[in-house]
């Protein structure tokens, strides 16, 4: 697929920032609001009075919406006075924004990082085929993103969008964050231990230019915000904020969601002898040992761990030309929803909005809770960039909880007035 030609428009844009002179940013980012669970969102409330999550998700109390009020409008009272104080601060001119995000991945001690760059980006329909998509959005998160919008017209975290083979614009990056001090800097207590953001303001017009130009001929991937972005399409906005990084940078990564059924109609056993029987590869493995086998056999076959309180072992069949035509029909999790979820278990996705399926991110709880109660676990590889790549281009969706982006990026470093 050719990587030139016109574009989805990307553009500096005047950011509002906290004022460092004021405030200490590392007290007032929160994550994007769809990870923000209740114990999350109370921790986030008590750091400091302008964290910016009494925006992006703030509480609901009884009563809200009799009076008038609800928590769409208290955001919009939050962000008012803080500007008004001057705890936050518009820049002067349109500028791009440079963050540089370093953080650790599970179970390893070194750093990693990924520079990307804050900007407006044109929202464009989506059959123009130049921002693409991998999943499709659900009603309610999108209606609340457009509420929230509506109240505060401020966006307040970026829809994350990787955009393809585009040297000249990662050379001005790193040469710009050679030239001066960041204008933030912060250091945040993040999913697997320290994060820490870094943040350079860009005005100079030739790296602003050569920066704009690139990005804005060359297509764009929505790794994460799709609700974000869907948001910005409904209110036909002219620009919607977002972090653009490159699309085969290492610092991009995918963590796979695991599965658990509290309650399944076949134990484990009883499934490990279901798929047997219907060709699949089955191997009893201490549980320490069942991700690493996992990787060693996920270039050549479907794979994933089941457990429960009294088994544990590794399942696994040859990848091979799927009988339904698609790039998302050969994932591993649409795999394991249709061969296994559905046909042997009779639990399909929507079965998570009644509590029958659960979504877990830590193996380690996933372990224990099927443990503990009876229930069914499955561990899962990761969907890899180069998949959502192929299923971005296909036209196709994937799954639901397929991807799962790492690091986020936090809600609060630059802001973005939605005119």
């Amino acid at each position: 697929m050719s990587s030139r030609g016109s574009m989805a428009r990307v553009s500096p844009f005047t950011g509002i920032r906290y004022d460092p002179a004021r405030i200490d940013l590392a007290d007032v980012l929160a994550p994007p609001y769809d990870v923000i669970g209740p114990e999350l969102q109370g921790e986030l409330y008590s750091r400091a009075l302008q964290n910016i999550v009494r925006v992006e998700l703030g509480k609901d109390y009884p009563g809200d919406a009799a009076d008038g009020a609800d928590r769409y409008s208290r955001a919009r009272d939050h962000l008012r006075p803080w500007l008004d104080q001057g705890f936050l601060m518009r820049d002067p001119e349109p500028s791009l924004y440079l963050h540089r995000h370093s953080f650790q991945l599970p179970g390893e001690r070194g750093l990693h990082s990924r520079l990307g760059c804050f900007a407006s980006v044109e929202p464009v329909a989506h059959e123009r085929r130049e921002v693409l998509r991998h999943e499709l959005t659900l009603s309610g998160p999108r209606e609340d993103r457009i509420r929230l919008l509506q109240a505060t017209r401020t966006q307040t975290s970026p829809v994350f969008l990787l955009y393809e083979e585009c040297p000249e614009v990662s050379v001005t990056m790193q040469e710009q964050v050679g030239l001066a001090e960041p204008v933030g800097d912060a250091v945040t207590d993040g999913e697997f231990g320290p994060e820490r953001h870094e943040l350079w303001r860009v005005t100079d017009p030739a790296a602003l230019a050569s920066i704009c130009d690139g990005l804005s001929n060359t297509h764009l991937y929505i790794a994460d915000g799709h609700h974000r972005y869907e948001t910005a399409l409904r209110l036909h906005l002219p620009g919607v904020l977002a972090l653009l990084a490159p699309l085969w940078d290492p610092g991009n990564v995918i963590l796979p969601t695991h599965r658990l059924l509290p309650k399944s109609r076949l134990s484990a056993d009883q499934l490990a002898t279901n798929l047997s029987g219907l060709g699949w590869d089955v191997a009893v493995l201490a549980w320490s040992a069942i991700p690493s086998r996992l990787a060693e056999l996920r270039p050549t076959h479907h794979a994933f761990g089941i457990l429960d309180s009294g088994s544990q072992f590794v399942v696994g069949r040859r990848r091979q030309a799927e009988s339904r035509p698609g790039a998302a029909a050969g994932l591993d999790v649409a795999v394991l929803d249709r061969e296994i979820m559905e046909a042997q278990l009779g639990v399909v996705p929507k079965d998570s909005e009644l509590g029958r399926l659960r979504y877990i991110r830590d193996p380690e709880e996933l372990a224990a809770q099927a443990r503990a109660r009876a229930a069914l676990g499955f561990l899962l590889n990761p969907t890899s960039v180069e998949e959502m790549v192929e299923v971005a281009l296909a036209g196709e969706a994937m799954p639901q909880k397929s991807t799962y982006f790492f690091p986020k990026v936090p809600a609060g470093l630059v802001l973005m007035e939605a005119k």
